[in-house]
């Protein structure tokens, strides 16, 4: 079954782009008829007081002078009447208009006429003086209003969509080189970073650092778990050829006593196979994390006194002193058990490669908060090129090779010391090695 590769297409931007226009477009326009709603209203409220100021002027002038007075001042003023957009009309007591200025007025009319103009009338004695004020200089400023503001709006809102394209285009850049990576992963492979174009300290910054750093952590599982396979078959062929010629060596023989030899070479080779397995299947569930339902409350004085008395008797055998300066009061929380087996293969190979006649040394103590546990032992020593692959699955030094084991002892002590979130330094030298494994305070 093949992959096809397809090109990624990327509507997000125009989507949030569009989405933005019509959200735009629907705030202004009810901005927009907002404003012009309240300013109608306000020029109109204009209008009524207008209106209701030179009915009272033209009131008092009937009142204190007389209709025929009142009538004389109308005369004069018909030209700013008509000049300023007034309509007005004065009755006689009959209902007779004696003047009229500007357009006709309806009778007995007031409020807000059809045609948009603002009517009031007031009783002067017998007489009755209607006053309007027509709506065409308000319906211009309402124009000119609109005018004005569709040429400010729409200029703003091209360029507040350009800004918000820029802005969209520039914020999903990242995403969009996390998507082109990831959909190249299986041309380029997983050791090319994505490039950062976004702030480290922006969210889409650190996403981007926290991608290429399990991408290159993946990178690394896929060639540490490549090179593990190519190890362990090297290492598996070696006992399955020696099975091979032990049997075929067997069934070219008659005599059952080589018979049972090659047997026992079989079940040998099988046990060190098992073994390499066991190892790999211990390291890889170590890889997954702590299993909840092995972790308490220890007490990291004991484990290591547990695995000293286990190791005592060997480093007596041997030739090799063993001491142990621990403190009291070392409490973490984590699996016990795995830790015993982190620190029996810490000792196991201190008195692998430390000759008779040397000593070991292990130390456990707090500094601060934190629990410090040191290994030293005056053995033969690691090689300076080889200390950075001393973790590494398989790997074994050429001072090592000699001696038995899988090279796989501080892998899985590694994986142990990560799931417990201690950090385990080595450092080596002709005089012998110190093993510091450092776990966090609580």
């Amino acid at each position: 079954m093949s992959c096809v590769s397809t090109e990624p297409r990327f509507a997000t931007g125009w989507t949030l782009t569009l989405w933005y226009l019509l959200l735009m477009t629907l705030v202004t326009g009810g901005l927009l008829l907002a404003g012009d709603h309240l300013l109608g209203k306000r020029l109109l409220e204009k209008d009524r007081q207008l209106v209701s100021t030179l009915q009272d002027n033209y009131h008092r002038v009937g009142q204190d002078a007389g209709p025929d007075k009142l009538l004389h001042v109308l005369h004069r003023d018909r030209e700013f009447l008509q000049l300023s957009h007034y309509r007005l009309r004065f009755d006689a007591p009959d209902g007779r208009p004696l003047f009229v200025a500007g357009n006709p007025l309806p009778g007995q009319t007031a409020g807000l006429l059809d045609d948009g103009s603002w009517s009031q009338t007031m009783a002067i004695g017998d007489h009755r003086l209607h006053i309007a004020l027509e709506a065409g200089p308000r319906q211009q400023d309402l124009a000119r209003y609109r005018l004005t503001m569709l040429q400010l709006m729409l200029p703003m809102l091209l360029f507040s969509l350009l800004l918000v394209a820029w802005l969209t285009h520039s914020t999903l850049r990242p995403i969009q080189a996390l998507i082109l990576r990831v959909a190249s992963l299986q041309r380029d492979g997983l050791e090319q970073p994505v490039p950062l174009t976004a702030s480290p300290r922006s969210e889409l910054g650190q996403l981007t650092l926290l991608f290429n750093q399990q991408m290159s952590r993946i990178h690394r599982l896929v060639c540490g778990l490549r090179h593990a396979l190519d190890s362990a078959a090297h290492d598996l062929r070696t006992p399955l050829t020696r099975q091979r010629l032990s049997l075929e060596q067997a069934l070219s023989s008659d005599d059952a006593t080589q018979w049972r030899e090659s047997l026992l070479d079989c079940a040998e080779e099988n046990q060190r196979m098992e073994a390499l397995l066991g190892y790999l299947l211990a390291i890889t569930a170590a890889e997954q994390g702590l299993d909840p339902a092995h972790e308490s409350d220890c007490e990291l004085g004991e484990i290591l006194r547990e695995m000293v008395d286990l190791y005592d008797m060997v480093a007596e055998d041997k030739g090799v002193q063993l001491t142990t300066d621990i403190a009291g009061d070392l409490r973490l929380r984590g699996d016990a058990q795995a830790l015993r087996q982190a620190f029996a293969n810490l000792l196991d190979n201190a008195l692998k490669y430390t000759p008779a006649g040397g000593n070991i040394r292990l130390q456990a103590h707090r500094q601060g908060a934190d629990i410090r546990v040191r290994i030293t032992d005056s053995g033969i020593g690691i090689d300076p090129a080889d200390l950075p692959h001393v973790f590494e699955r398989l790997y074994r030094a050429d001072s090592s090779r000699q001696s038995p084991g899988h090279g796989l002892g501080l892998t899985l002590v590694k994986a142990i010391l990560d799931n417990h979130s201690a950090r385990i330094t080595v450092d080596s030298d002709q005089g012998g090695t110190r093993i510091e494994c450092r776990f966090p305070g609580s």
